[in-house]
């Protein structure tokens, strides 16, 4: 609606424009500092409802930071700020989660995120008082829409001293490096006993393709059910009966019977294995396997679903993912079928089905953290807890809390080319080439990237990915390419989902989609255009941020089976995990602890006095002055404040 001229300069005055977004909430650090500080430092924040939080100075009104705290959410209005502190900011979303904004950094980041309730955060309270009691602690209050309230540690203790911890843990621990095999395959329905037959020995051939047995192994398949079936309608998904569920259930057991046949001493590899974890969803099944003489090194093993078919009410797509932690180090594996076609509608869908996926994984904490977070003093909170196992201040609840996160499946990434390009390209041997015409390679973080494509993210000044850059020059698409792209740029502006995730270098034929029996690319009346649909994607730390974590590709491969539309694939990596001494740890936590009551929580409590005393005088600075003048002394600043004129 037209707005008054004085309106209008306004809003310009503010760096607001017509593109933003409604503003549904304020707040400003400036009533925690003097007013000098205020004008050189302060700031103001204000949220909107496309999830966004933006930030101007106090002195100069200069717009300064866009955050976006969407995160791929669909309904991610921003309907609460605090500021708690100087370099805090509190965000509450409408999904009910709560986010803190570290503005010390360079660029920004979240510290710390977590789903409050599953109600829109109506409102964040500060309550500075207890730390002027014996507790001597900040208290920060979510107000939801339903009605409830959560009280929350408002200066982050327990992350703030697990931070320091961390921090100092290389000196603590020793670390040493396992190999770490994935192996991946959608074997479009068949059965173990029938694979056999027409390819005795393959399961083995296959899970020792990589050599050397690997101390952990995990297998992923897709389609272990024929999703394409009649059997399997839409109407099946909901209304399955007892025999079919029996029928399913009898499948994932021959597919895990067959596994552990050929991961049996002598068959596959000299070592023996044994079962970690064994989980299935519709068509989805996963394994993990450790070797014999590392089995004990593996605990804190759960398990999440997410379902992505029939807009996320059906696991016929979706994941599942696996977490572990070896010695102390997480690792989390995500077995992956994400939605199928070549449109630009499809790949849109691929991308949404990945931020689902990583967004939805939901793990429960470590049982010896969720037992420590009982406990009231802070050096029992953190004596033995799994934290040193997890990074970014993350405690095992998600998927990217985890040190090493792989991410594997039918990811059914396409090719935006034409059938005839595709396989002569295959034919002439020029992968390289075909690769540049791949859909996911340009929003990953740049491994297996040809060196003629370039860089996925632009990334602006505030640190957030902008774009997604072009895999090819507009001259060489069509005006489905085109619009494939245009779509991948509109998701990545927020930001891909796996885009810090990496692969190795692809060195094999186009695994999807044969004719079943034959090496020939499909002849139906479809006639797909192959494409490399399997993948195995990972995250790892960098020796500069976390020594575990580190992961250091070794092998990857395809392997030939004709008894399914798809080729299956293998990858070896190397991942370095450590084993924290847990004396010295105990020990290092003690001086930690004593470090943040001496100065953290000393300087919370002392802006809590001048806060409190900011309401009997005429401003910050004067409070200030005031309490620094009684040496500290709330009680002495009072007395001399009742007695002066």
């Amino acid at each position: 609606a037209p707005q008054p001229a004085s309106a209008a300069l306004g809003l310009a005055q503010l760096g607001l424009t017509a593109h933003d977004a409604a503003i549904t909430c304020l707040a400003a650090n400036t009533g925690l500092m003097d007013e000098a500080a205020a004008a050189a430092r302060g700031l103001v924040f204000a949220g909107t409802d496309a999830g966004h939080v933006l930030a101007w100075r106090a002195g100069s009104r200069e717009r300064w930071r866009t955050l976006d705290m969407s995160g791929g959410e669909r309904d991610a209005r921003v309907t609460a700020l605090a500021c708690v502190g100087e370099r805090h900011v509190w965000v509450g979303l409408a999904s009910g989660r709560l986010a803190v904004v570290d503005t010390s950094r360079e660029p920004w980041a979240v510290a710390k995120e977590w789903a409050a309730a599953e109600s829109a955060v109506a409102a964040i309270h500060v309550d500075w008082t207890p730390l002027l009691t014996a507790r001597a602690k900040l208290q920060v209050a979510s107000v939801h829409a339903n009605g409830s309230v959560f009280f929350w540690d408002g200066a982050l203790a327990h992350d703030r001293m697990a931070a320091e911890l961390r921090r100092r843990t290389p000196a603590l621990a020793r670390t040493r490096e396992i190999t770490v095999q994935i192996n991946s395959w959608n074997i479009g329905a068949v059965k173990p006993d029938a694979l056999d037959r027409a390819d005795r020995g393959f399961v083995a051939r296959w899970l020792g393709a990589c050599g050397a047995a690997p101390e952990l192994l995990v297998v992923g398949l897709q389609e272990v059910v024929d999703l394409e079936s009649k059997k399997m309608t839409a109407k099946s998904l909901w209304r399955n009966t007892t025999k079919q569920r029996a029928d399913i259930s009898k499948r994932y057991g021959l597919w895990r019977r067959a596994l552990e046949r050929a991961l049996a001493r002598g068959a596959a590899f000299a070592a023996g294995f044994r079962i970690v974890e064994c989980q299935n969803m519709v068509g989805l099944f996963v394994c993990v396997f450790a070797r014999d003489d590392v089995y004990r090194a593996v605990h804190e093993v759960d398990v999440a679903h997410v379902k992505t078919g029939l807009g996320g009410l059906h696991g016929n797509k979706g994941a599942i993912g696996v977490r572990v932690v070896f010695d102390d180090t997480s690792l989390c594996f995500v077995n992956a079928h994400l939605a199928a076609g070549e449109s630009a509608g499809n790949n849109l869908a691929r991308i949404q089905h990945c931020a689902a996926i990583v967004r939805g994984l939901a793990f429960k904490r470590p049982a010896a953290e969720l037992q420590a977070l009982q406990l009231a003093a802070p050096a029992a909170d953190l004596a033995n807890t799994a934290l040193d196992a997890f990074v970014d201040g993350g405690d095992g609840q998600r998927f990217l809390d985890h040190a090493a996160c792989f991410f594997s499946g039918d990811l059914n990434f396409r090719l935006r080319t034409s059938r005839m390009q595709a396989e002569r390209l295959v034919d002439a041997g020029e992968l390289d080439t075909l690769l540049q015409f791949d859909q996911l390679l340009p929003m990953l973080a740049g491994d297996a990237r040809p060196t003629t494509v370039p860089p996925p993210f632009a990334v602006s000044p505030s640190g957030l990915p902008s774009d997604v850059s072009r895999s090819r020059s507009p001259s060489s698409m069509s005006s489905s390419d085109a619009s494939d792209d245009e779509e991948v740029r509109d998701v990545g502006s927020a930001g891909f989902a796996l885009r810090a995730f990496h692969e190795m270098p692809i060195r094999f034929r186009p695994t999807y989609k044969y004719d079943v029996g034959t090496e020939r690319y499909d002849t139906s009346e479809k006639r797909r255009t192959p494409a490399w649909c399997d993948r195995v994607l990972f995250r790892g730390q960098t020796p500069d941020h976390d020594a575990q974590g580190c992961i250091a590709p070794l092998d990857y491969q395809r392997l030939e089976c004709m008894q399914s539309d798809h080729r299956p694939i293998v990858a070896a990596l190397r991942v370095a995990v450590k084993h924290v001494d847990r004396d010295a740890r105990a020990r290092v936590l003690a001086e930690v602890c004593a470090d943040y009551q001496a100065r953290t929580a000393a300087e919370a409590t002392a802006l809590a006095r001048v806060l409190w005393l900011a309401r009997h005088t005429r401003s910050f600075g004067a409070a200030a002055q005031r309490l620094a003048d009684a040496g500290g002394s709330l009680d002495r600043a009072l007395d001399t404040l009742l007695g002066a004129p």
